[in-house]
């Protein structure tokens, strides 16, 4: 297949499946397709309990064997696009690049179908579902088994906050532990023109949200990076009512297990005393989400090695670690690897929207480099 028959490919089942979006643990046309796809191609496909689905590509005997990982689903979320292939499943959109990533590994897998006399060792496949909801759908592949033999694992996720044409690789922290908390503040209700009779939920939990913000600015180390980012507030349903309860929901990222239990532990001290203060009582749910991305460094510089000669040492940026969450955590957990982006933004074609963006899409030229660096670190390692 010549290169301009590989992009073509990849662009146009990055389409489909653009057009064809489908949310967490429900992605069973996507999981049908790539199916079809890959046993087109003559390989023997592995579908999980749970969602998801791995292959093998083996090269000549011994060597090493490297998995390569592509998430499939998308979001809850209205597109907002002229594209012509734009979401057909109203309220479900492809905005954070999955539909790429699936697309591409499709592309590696052909590429390397063309070349498995030329290498050693064993390249795995895996399409992973649910991403964008804890647990996440790695977990699924994990405890089938589809790491089992693995010595090393890569991880690829476009990004439109880079430019096409340009790689962003992190040594050792990549991705940050993503927590989630629900509150609810238990006041007592009552009529608006007599606030000594009651208890504010509203206005107490007003005050906890802002005194929250002092746990990461007076009671974390400024140089261990953390979040406390409150997502929503409910309460009240009348203008001359006193709100009997609010609740918030929120989130916390971090790198570090001691800071994680420090803002664990802070959050329900700061809510037990404010509502103490007024009479009011709590409840306070914690969960765990997605752990630290911790990068294998020798690796990442494999992708270094390979991005650079692909696009020019110039254009392999080293920015610091995000704040976002993602599962690609457990199979670092498992297997030495790394997990870094692909640009995809173009601001001369006006592809600038951030991920989960209603109007987000990508820049397709850049999809054929992600075939080659992909394919191409995954060749070095098993070299």
């Amino acid at each position: 297949m010549s290169d301009e028959s590989l992009q073509e490919y990849v662009i146009s089942m990055r389409r489909y499946f653009h057009e064809n979006p489908e949310l967490s643990f429900q992605e069973a046309n996507t999981i049908s397709t790539i199916r079809k796809e890959l046993e087109n191609m003559g390989l023997e496909v592995h579908e999980v309990k749970g969602g998801g689905l791995y292959a093998d590509i083996q090269g000549t005997e011994g060597g090493k064997s490297v998995a390569l990982r592509a998430d499939m689903d998308g979001l809850p979320i209205i597109e907002d696009t002229d594209l012509p292939f734009k979401s057909r499943n109203h309220g479900v959109m492809h905005a954070c690049g999955h539909d790429a990533h699936v697309a591409m590994l499709l592309g590696v897998a052909k590429r390397a179908l063309e070349m498995k006399s030329g290498f050693r060792g064993k390249i795995r496949l895996l399409f992973q579902v649910a991403e964008e909801r804890p647990p996440g759908g790695a977990v699924n592949l994990i405890d089938a088994g589809a790491l089992k033999g693995i010595d090393y694992v890569l991880g690829q996720h476009v990004i439109s906050s880079f430019e096409a044409g340009k790689v962003a690789t992190f040594r050792r922290e990549a991705m940050a532990n993503a927590d989630e908390f629900k509150i609810r503040i238990i006041g007592r209700g009552g009529h608006g023109s007599a606030p000594h009779e009651t208890v504010d939920a509203l206005v107490i939990a007003a005050e906890f949200v802002s005194e929250a913000q002092t746990i990461v600015s007076r009671m974390i180390d400024p140089f261990l990076p953390s979040v406390v980012t409150f997502g929503t507030f409910n309460s009240g349903f009348r203008y001359n009512v006193i709100a009997p309860t609010a609740d918030l929901t929120g989130t916390v990222r971090t790198f570090h297990r001691e800071v994680q239990a420090k803002i664990k532990s802070e959050l329900e001290n700061v809510l037990r005393h404010v509502c103490a203060a007024y009479g009011a009582e709590y409840q306070y749910e914690y969960s765990e989400g997605y752990p630290t991305v911790l990068n294998t460094p020798e690796i990442t510089e494999v992708v270094d090695a390979v991005a650079g000669e692909h696009l020019g040492k110039e254009n392999v940026l080293h920015p610091n670690p995000s704040m976002g969450g993602e599962d690609f955590a457990y199979y670092l957990h498992k297997v030495p690897g790394t997990f870094y982006f692909l640009g995809v933004g173009n601001a001369a074609k006006g592809i600038t929207s951030p991920q989960h963006s209603p109007t987000y899409t990508v820049d397709e030229d850049a999809l054929e480099k992600g075939v080659e660096i992909l394919l191409g670190s995954a060749l070095r390692l098993l070299a």
